[in-house]
């Protein structure tokens, strides 16, 4: 078993969406991802979210909307797997072959057809790091993109893991409103709408954006920073078993939960 004696122990300076979920879901694995700072190695799934994300990233950018097509689409995907060098980095960490990463990979892709309309698409901003503030707590993270359109704007994350059943939708726009909370007060934009785009399945869901769910969210921040702070000062960390344990890279050689001898 791995100690974590000799580990850094500080708080980073800034909370974000995931390191916020990552407490909620278990106070441990925070302790060891964000304060120890154990890095996680990456899997197949965070790989092609990676990819997909570098795609249409340069597709949005770089690609005039009367030119957003099937084939265009392709052509950039092509480019930013070998200029990206993706082969090297995926290839240590894949099961089933080059092949079938990239196949799964375009399924994703192509199914941004099934959700919008690229030609429609005007964006103000991709990959847009956000840098502000929530309850006193410093907030940091990035935005997939942002639209203005007539003063409205809209925020839009990209999926490429499996579509969550209905009732736990809800939660998954959790970390697209801090976002819309940060970024409407950085950029002085009105938000409109945030909407989650599932590409593995093509499915989108959307949310109106209000200022009740503003402050129910900027509540949340404020007392999660607060629990980190408490948790840090006593060095307490508590430790959640649940489901996504079987797939948490901490269990097997670190868990003070799963390795209690």
């Amino acid at each position: 078993m791995i100690t974590t004696t000799e580990l850094p122990y500080e708080l980073p300076p800034y909370l974000s969406p995931s390191s916020i979920s990552t407490y909620v879901q278990c106070p441990l694995k925070y302790k060891y991802s964000r304060v120890n700072k154990l890095s996680e190695p990456p899997t197949e799934a965070t790989l092609m979210g990676n990819f997909v994300h570098d795609v249409l990233e340069y597709f949005y950018l770089n690609v005039e909307p009367v030119n957003r097509g099937v084939a265009t689409l392709k052509n950039v995907s092509s480019s930013v797997w070998t200029s990206g060098e993706w082969e090297e980095k995926v290839t240590p960490f894949i099961k089933d072959g080059l092949n079938t990463f990239r196949w799964n990979s375009w399924w994703c892709l192509e199914n941004i057809f099934k959700v919008e309309s690229p030609v429609d698409v005007i964006p103000s901003g991709v990959e847009t790091e956000l840098n502000g503030s929530i309850g006193g707590f410093n907030i940091k993270g990035y935005i997939d993109r942002w639209s203005t359109i007539d003063g409205l704007t809209t925020i839009s994350d990209y999926k490429t893991g499996k579509t969550p059943k209905a009732r736990y939708v809800g939660d998954k726009f959790t970390q697209l409103l801090i976002y819309a909370i940060v970024l409407a007060d950085t950029k002085d934009v009105k938000i409109d709408l945030v909407e989650l785009l599932y590409l593995k399945d093509g499915t989108k869901f959307s949310q109106k954006y209000t200022e009740e769910d503003a402050e129910k969210v900027s509540k949340m921040v404020e007392d999660v920073g607060i629990k980190i702070g408490n948790s840090f000062d006593a060095n307490q960390w508590e430790a959640i078993p649940a489901v996504l344990c079987n797939w948490c890279y901490f269990k097997r050689d670190l868990c003070e939960y799963w390795n209690k001898k």
